[in-house]
């Protein structure tokens, strides 16, 4: 059942994505790149994120103060 679900998951995100007409080798790819892509953005986020939210609201007191 498990291994059912994770198979139409799979198909709907190579339906969607278009990688259904590709080859292995370039699914590898494909997928290689979106994995490095979404592990910046999780890397970017939880180091800068932090800082820039406490700057903006620093910035956006001293505008109400002001």
């Amino acid at each position: 059942m498990v291994f059912q679900s994770l198979k139409k998951l799979n198909y709907r995100y190579e339906v969607t994505t278009g990688l259904y007409m590709l080859e292995s080798w370039e699914k590898y790819i494909i997928n290689g790149i979106i994995c490095a892509s979404f592990a910046l953005l999780t890397y970017t986020a939880v180091n800068h994120l932090p800082k820039q939210s406490i700057n903006f609201a620093n910035q956006l007191s001293d505008y109400v103060a002001a």
